[in-house]
């Protein structure tokens, strides 16, 4: 199984939409930003035709073999389906560049949904002395081609919607916008496997001269 996946937008906005939005600056990642804009093309390119065009020129046979296609787990959703379990995590977040980060622990459960085809993650930690909850779920959307998630909080009334896929290095690339008292920005997560019991996520805030800078890190070990 290649590295990957699945585990970060369970930790979802989680800093990202509360606190990162304070920083200044930080590393630019240029593949990660060509990624997003080849999905947002595919998106479009699949708005070009009408629904109704792409169905006068199927048969009933032909209808019914795409929707089994569309709606059949692959590779992908197995993949999610293996970080299904207990999880032990490390936070590290950066509040302020001139202090040092804020480090804690968390756990998240991760369970199966529909027949393998999403996983919802329960992910609870402290932050900044209050207890901090959320959900996500995550799957692979076959007729699109990527993964999308959704997360929601104890500290937000905001769906946060996320969208991305493998970079070459094959570590997932997520995309989103986060939302704070400051207005909406966007934000990223890239996740890689280090291997079946260990998994890690790095979260990116968009800074204004369109660099990105990593804002979080967590660290996840199976129980």
């Amino acid at each position: 199984m290649n590295r990957t996946t699945l585990i970060a937008f369970t930790a979802g906005s989680l800093v990202t939409a509360g606190a990162a939005l304070i920083i200044g600056a930080g590393p630019e990642h240029k593949h990660h930003d060509d990624d997003h804009k080849m999905h947002e093309m595919q998106d479009h390119k699949m708005m070009d035709k009408e629904p109704s065009d792409h169905m006068a020129e199927m048969s009933a046979e032909e209808m019914m073999a795409g929707m089994m296609k569309l709606s059949t787990p692959n590779e992908h959703h197995a993949e999610l389906m293996s970080t299904v379990g207990s999880w032990s995590a490390k936070t590290s977040f950066v509040m302020d560049p001139a202090a040092p980060p804020m480090e804690g622990p968390a756990s998240m459960t991760v369970t199966e949904m529909l027949d393998g085809r999403y996983a919802m993650s329960h992910f609870k930690m402290d932050f900044m002395g209050q207890p901090f909850e959320g959900y996500s779920i995550i799957g692979y959307d076959n007729a699109h081609e990527q993964y999308c998630s959704i997360w929601m909080d104890s500290m937000s009334t905001k769906l946060t919607y996320m969208t991305g896929n493998k970079d070459e290095d094959g570590n997932l690339v997520m995309h989103g916008i986060s939302t704070t008292p400051m207005g909406d920005n966007p934000m990223k997560i890239v996740t890689t496997k280090i291997d079946e019991d260990h998994w890690t996520d790095k979260f990116y805030d968009k800074m204004p001269d369109g660099t990105w800078f990593n804002s979080g890190t967590i660290h996840y070990t199976r129980d």
